[in-house]
């Protein structure tokens, strides 16, 4: 496998109409206290892609989705800007479109990746601010990608992020958080802290094959009297390709 032979990015997706994607996901959630049992939760699914019309830098897909064997949905959605923006499409028409946040997906997004240099080799970097909050990290975040591998011959590139933020996340950040002492639970309200985040990624031809995220944040715990404590909050999120259909 070639490491340092330079040469296209590789990371913008080539897509046609009529291509087929699917990926399984996860996220893990654990927050510890000193004093009470650790907190854990996870939640999880697979979705299906297909896609239904393709230009330069916006794709419609026809998509289906299952969290945790239990919630289903189907939906149609577009991809523009090269995948740094959403739209939900009704009627054959965009709307609702805003900066897809998410933590993964199914292709390169330059609203959390940075818009990578043209050509890239092994050990390159770039620097991405994140002003806003996503859905692992706080706003005013700054990230550091370096190009860990590229496989010319297979149109693959492998990524590393790297970074750090302040604050409550875009989504599933519950303001307030139950921990069980001696049996006895208590509920706590959740002040946010600083973020930190690695994980790797690997495309092939711009599309999501592989990626694993670790996030370690610091919160601080408030009771009702106004008293508090500090915890440390995890989170793991893991994304693969997988065969279509998985639904």
């Amino acid at each position: 496998m070639a490491t340092n032979a330079p040469g296209g990015n590789d990371l913008t997706p080539q897509l046609s109409v009529g291509r087929t994607y699917s990926n399984v996901f996860s996220i893990y959630r654990s927050i510890s206290a000193p004093g009470y049992d650790d907190r854990l939760s996870r939640n999880g699914g697979s979705a299906d892609y297909r896609v239904i019309s393709a230009s330069p830098g916006e794709w419609h897909f026809q998509s289906a989705w299952s969290y945790g064997g239990q919630q289903h949905g189907q939906d149609e959605d577009a991809l523009r800007d090269l995948g740094a923006t959403y739209c939900s499409i009704t009627n054959g028409a965009l709307t609702k479109c805003q900066p897809y946040l998410e933590a993964s997906g199914l292709l390169y997004n330059p609203a959390l990746w940075g818009v990578a240099p043209a050509r890239i080799s092994a050990g390159a970097s770039w620097k991405v601010d994140l002003k806003t909050a996503w859905e692992l990290g706080g706003s005013d975040g700054t990230q550091t990608v370096t190009v860990v591998r590229i496989d010319p011959a297979n149109h693959s590139v492998t990524l590393m992020r790297e970074g750090d933020s302040a604050g409550a996340y875009s989504e599933s950040d519950p303001a307030t958080v139950e921990l069980t002492h001696g049996g006895v639970k208590e509920t706590f309200a959740v002040v946010p802290g600083l973020s930190h985040w690695k994980g790797y990624t690997t495309f092939v031809n711009g599309v999501v094959i592989s990626d694993e995220l670790l996030v370690t944040r610091k919160d601080v715990l408030r009771r009702k009297d106004g008293t508090q404590l500090d915890a440390t909050e995890r989170r793991i999120m893991l994304l693969n390709a997988a065969p279509y259909p998985t639904l």
